[in-house]
């Protein structure tokens, strides 16, 4: 193994060391802190907390709807004013007390699925990122090699020209390509700054340097099963399912409004200067109130809530069939890209042994200096190949154990950093 192969066999000790100096903090970012963060400390997390909270104050305030309700009412009979206080007890309102329980309740369930959603969101991207940080490290070692490599061809080909033995456009040739090298690599340390970037945007800053884990949690099931695990813990299908809730919630209250009220009441004088001339002080009475409202807007109001109801199980069905297809696509995606990595590492030694036959054959004529730059450049897209395959899996694999709850917030530890 001479010069070229040497410095590709390297590249994996290489990107321990661009790790190692990193533009960020010197501790080590494990994959599973980086999840925890993201999915416990986001903005967008953050808020959906507060909503869940909202949502349970509201269920709070619809139970007190079972309870009493004290008014203190000023009356004037026969130009003498007089205040009482009436207290007045729900018996029976046609269901609507326990239909607003009933939507609030729902919209707690509609506020956990939110929140479960968004950290679902939350944590792909931040595997999405971390993984693209990874492979732009890995990518930045091939690129200051490919870099490296052709400065000494420069050099190799500058000492022929000046000895007369190869021609000036072989030079220019080399030159090109060389700067061809250091511009690519200047496009990679740009990416990967943008997504360091990035990554602070989801875990927070100076959290630090990304560090590959040894192994995910990752165990070969039936596709069925990872079907039946991404619909079991959507957090998107957990919402569309809370919406029925609502819509059926809602039917109930709208039907309701149909109905008469009947409230117990009581009815006490508290004084004024017409208190002397009334005669029962204490009054306890049955109500019965009926305040169906404008026109038929009830049974039109029952109307819109049934067609809501119908829209939520469409959206339900609809998105079940458009998650198993993204499962199932997935699962084709790791078998493609698993059976892609054997081959693309055999192709990057494959393509090294030909960059060094061709620089000996290159020595004694039998090669041109194009074929050999072409096999150079060959070499070096075969390597960003397997990275691309290797990091490609890592993240196909990690949709997957995110979408079917086998990684969540509870068992983070299960990653082998």
């Amino acid at each position: 193994m001479n010069g070229f192969a040497k410095a590709w066999a390297v590249c994996g000790l290489g990107f321990a060391m661009v790790l190692a100096s990193a533009p960020v903090s010197a501790e080590d970012l494990h994959f599973s802190e980086a999840l925890r963060l993201a999915a416990l400390k986001h903005p967008s997390v953050q808020v959906k907390l507060s909503e869940l909270q909202a949502a349970n104050k509201d269920v709070d305030a619809s139970m007190w709807g079972r309870f009493p309700s004290v008014t203190v009412q000023g009356t004037s009979s026969n130009s003498q004013p007089q205040t009482a206080l009436v207290i007045q007890q729900p018996l029976w309102e046609g269901g609507r007390v326990t239909g607003q329980i009933l939507l609030t309740q729902a919209a707690v369930r509609q506020a956990e699925a939110a929140l479960l959603e968004t950290r679902q969101s939350v944590m792909q991207q931040t595997s999405v990122t971390f993984f693209e940080i990874l492979r732009l490290h890995e990518r930045l070692i091939l690129t200051k090699k490919s870099e490296s490599e052709h400065q000494k061809l420069v050099a190799l080909i500058d000492r022929r020209v000046k000895a007369e033995i190869s021609p000036v456009a072989d030079f220019i040739l080399a030159k090109a390509r060389k700067q061809q090298a250091t511009s690519d690599r200047i496009q990679v340390e740009r990416s990967l700054q943008a997504a360091l970037l990035t990554l602070d945007q989801w875990v927070g800053p100076q959290a630090g340097a990304p560090k590959l884990p040894t192994a995910l949690p990752w165990q070969p099931k039936p596709d069925a099963q990872w079907v039946e695990g991404a619909k079991a813990f959507s957090g998107e299908l957990h919402r569309l399912r809370a919406q029925v809730d609502v819509a059926q919630a809602q039917i109930q209250v709208a039907k309701a409004a149909g109905w008469p009220a009947l409230y117990l009441v009581n009815r006490q004088s508290l004084g004024g200067a017409g208190y002397a001339l009334s005669g029962d002080r204490n009054q306890t009475y049955l109500s019965l109130n009926f305040s169906p409202g404008a026109g038929l807007s009830a049974a039109a109001t029952v109307e819109a809530a049934k067609a809501r109801l119908d829209v939520a199980d469409q959206g339900i069905a609809l998105y079940e069939r458009q998650l198993e297809q993204q499962v199932r696509n997935a699962l084709s995606d790791v078998q493609s890209l698993e059976l892609q990595l054997g081959t693309s590492q055999e192709l990057i030694k494959a393509t090294e042994e030909v960059v060094d036959s061709y620089l000996r054959q290159y020595q004694i004529g039998r090669k041109n200096w194009l074929d050999v730059l072409n096999a150079l450049r060959e070499s070096i897209q075969a390597a960003n190949t397997a990275g691309e395959i290797e990091y490609g899996l890592y993240a196909v694999k990690l949709r997957l154990l995110l979408s079917s709850g086998q990684l969540n917030i509870d068992n983070l530890q299960s990653i082998y950093d």
